[in-house]
């Protein structure tokens, strides 16, 4: 039931953005453009600083240069220029304007850190380093991360699969959170209506979970000296919390 109130918050947030972005303009006048673009410049990490749009960043040891697909929804005249440029080694994705959003997928070596975010849009991010970002309406997804990771959204699930080490540090106001582990560190994990699920490697943790309205199963022995520490809670939804299996 906290999940199915969860979506319908949600969907409402997001019908309201949508409307109030169609208000001056109809859907029925949105242009769309897509370009490539592959970058020649040393990239030391990434920057999300945009508005309308979701960014995909996908980082493989076998990609060896970054690359830059753009998918521009807009009003009115064509946008002029790109929307992204390199600062100090710094890829910034940026937006493209009034009446206008961009969706990135971007290429690259494995392990750049990712910063910033979009104020509508769903982040996906496979195979980076550290994280740090955040969206005000949409789902976050992070896989494989090999540093700390630390997300933010108030409209949309959180999904953390495979972090290799620096801690967790994830929140949402509505929407499902999901967090597994794959070498034992410290967890932060906040939903106000969502059920939360965490699952962890052997280790010794202290942890503390809480779950205001909904089912509480802890399966990870509380150790008060332990190394690690899992602090969760959820106010509208079930808690899981569970080793990982061998």
């Amino acid at each position: 039931m906290q999940r199915a109130q969860a979506r319908v918050v949600e969907a409402v947030a997001l019908a309201a953005l949508t409307l109030a972005g169609t208000t001056a303009c109809s859907v029925l006048d949105q242009k769309t453009l897509e370009d490539d673009a592959k970058l020649s410049q040393k990239i030391t990490s990434i920057r999300l600083d945009s508005r309308n749009g979701g960014v995909e960043v996908d980082a493989s040891a076998d990609t060896p240069a970054v690359s830059v697909h753009r998918k521009v929804n807009y009003h009115g005249d064509k946008p002029d220029g790109t929307s992204f440029h390199v600062e100090d080694g710094v890829l910034v994705l940026s937006g493209c304007g009034r009446n206008c959003g961009v969706d990135y997928v971007v290429k690259a070596p494995a392990g750049l850190a990712v910063t910033g975010g979009t104020s509508n849009g769903e982040l996906a991010l496979s195979g980076v380093g550290k994280v740090d970002v955040h969206t005000s309406n949409g789902e976050i997804r992070v896989t494989g991360a090999a540093g700390p990771v630390r997300l933010r959204t108030s409209n949309g699930g959180v999904h953390v699969e495979g972090a290799r080490g620096g801690g967790v540090d994830a929140q949402t106001s509505n929407g499902e959170v999901t967090i597994r582990t794959a070498t034992p560190q410290n967890v932060t994990a906040r939903t106000s209506s969502g059920n939360l699920k965490v699952t962890v490697p052997p280790a010794a943790y202290r942890v503390s979970a809480h779950s205001t309205h909904g089912d509480k199963k802890v399966s990870v022995k509380d150790d008060p000296s332990g190394r690690y520490r899992l602090d969760l809670s959820t106010t509208n939804g079930d808690l899981t919390v569970r080793p990982a299996k061998g």
